[in-house]
């Protein structure tokens, strides 16, 4: 069983993945994640990624800018400043770009 810790890191961790990959679906987030953050059974991290999403857009944090497409509010976009600077988030940004094009070309 997770501790409390573990799970709001996990919320930070999933608030900074959309903002890395935004705008994406609920899928892209659950793969940019296990990408970023190297969690372990998949699974169970799907499952969680899934209620988390659903939650969060129940709550507002989360605006849909096509069919299953989301995007942060401004609020989300105020949380993912104060846990990382946007330097960083860029760099990350950056790195799923590279790996994505060795992939594909």
């Amino acid at each position: 069983m997770s501790s409390i810790n573990d799970r709001f890191a996990f919320v930070d961790r999933f608030i900074l993945t959309m903002r890395i990959i935004q705008p994406a679906r609920v899928q892209d987030v659950a793969n940019a994640y296990s990408a970023l953050w190297g969690e372990g059974d998949q699974e169970h991290l799907r499952q969680v990624i899934y209620n988390l999403h659903a939650r969060m857009k129940a709550d507002g944090m989360l605006v849909s800018v096509r069919r299953g497409t989301y995007i942060l509010t401004q609020a989300g976009m105020d949380i993912a400043a104060r846990l990382m600077k946007e330097r960083e988030i860029d760099n990350r940004r950056m790195f799923l770009m590279k790996r994505q094009r060795r992939l594909y070309h």
